[in-house]
């Protein structure tokens, strides 16, 4: 591998992992948005207090420190997934590999849930295909409204629940992190107006409730499928993987998504131009290994 092959200006953050690029290391913590505002307001308050005077000196160093390249043990990580295939075309590969049904449901029912969607806010949402980027973010996002990916006012994060309980719980939990930093992030990218994450409730596919179904008899001690054991198990069973009796407009939950800030934005276009730094300077000892 030679180092004419690697630039580390062609580094850009996918949206799915802004919260690992913004991970702080312990050591060089940087400063708040509201930090940020305290810090000039006491650098422009004529006499301080001690009290006022020692804040002030906490919030200088702090933002002295943040400006060293210390990353994050989990943006480093991150990091050489990215120059791994950015220099070989490697990717992690699990020790082990496990079939996950939700995953698998999510894939199959996709197109399901693009159309209850789109009945419940009576709008067309299209499924997008094509990655997009800007100088430091690139990714994919799921689906959209507008003519195309990047002339789109809205952009959306489609989530098929495994089954009621979970479609339940997830109504009263908060966005994740993860999940709003990605929709702004494609946001950002498109210049949409409005984001959202949007979870949906639909049948589970003939696939899977035949695997469910073979899987139960094979586990039962029963001599049959007409076994009357076997038989209410699984009405139970195909009942909780069905919901077409539950009204559909109580089959969707959006929670909606705002616009990076532009202290955010900025903080995160930074931290590309750290990443882009500390690549340079691992690739540069990495190829003098050994010499």
């Amino acid at each position: 591998m030679e180092q004419k092959t690697f630039n580390a200006d062609n580094f850009k953050c996918r949206c799915s992992t802004i919260t690992q690029l913004l991970s702080e290391s312990r050591s060089n913590p940087t400063l708040t948005e509201k930090q940020v505002t305290r810090l000039t307001e006491l650098e422009n308050k004529g006499i301080l207090t001690t009290v006022q005077q020692n804040e002030l000196t906490e919030l200088l160093v702090k933002k002295e420190n943040s400006t060293k390249i210390i990353l994050s043990d989990t943006c480093i990580a991150y990091l050489m997934e990215w120059y791994s295939w950015a220099t070989v075309k490697k990717e992690p590969v699990s020790k082990e590999v496990i079939y996950i049904q939700y995953v698998e449901k999510g894939k199959d029912v996709e197109s399901d849930s693009i159309e209850l969607l789109s009945k419940v806010n009576g709008v067309k949402y299209t499924k997008n295909e094509e990655r997009v980027s800007n100088e430091y973010l690139t990714g994919i996002p799921d689906i959209f409204v507008g003519e195309t990916i990047m002339t789109a006012n809205k952009i959306s994060d489609i989530k098929s629940a495994w089954d009621y309980p979970t479609y339940l719980k997830k109504i009263n939990l908060p966005v994740s992190k993860s999940n709003d930093y990605q929709i702004k992030g494609y946001m950002d990218i498109t210049d949409a107006t409005e984001g959202e994450i949007c979870d949906c409730l639909v049948d589970a596919p003939a696939r899977i409730m035949k695997d469910y179904y073979d899987s139960l008899l094979r586990k039962m001690p029963v001599i049959s499928a007409e076994s009357p054991e076997f038989v209410k198990e699984w009405e139970i069973m195909e009942r909780s993987m069905s919901f077409s009796d539950i009204p559909y407009k109580q089959r969707v939950f959006k929670k909606k998504v705002e616009a990076f800030s532009d202290f955010d934005r900025q903080k995160l276009y930074d931290k590309v131009k750290i990443c882009r730094e500390w690549l340079f300077d691992f690739h540069e000892m990495f190829i003098k290994l050994n010499n």
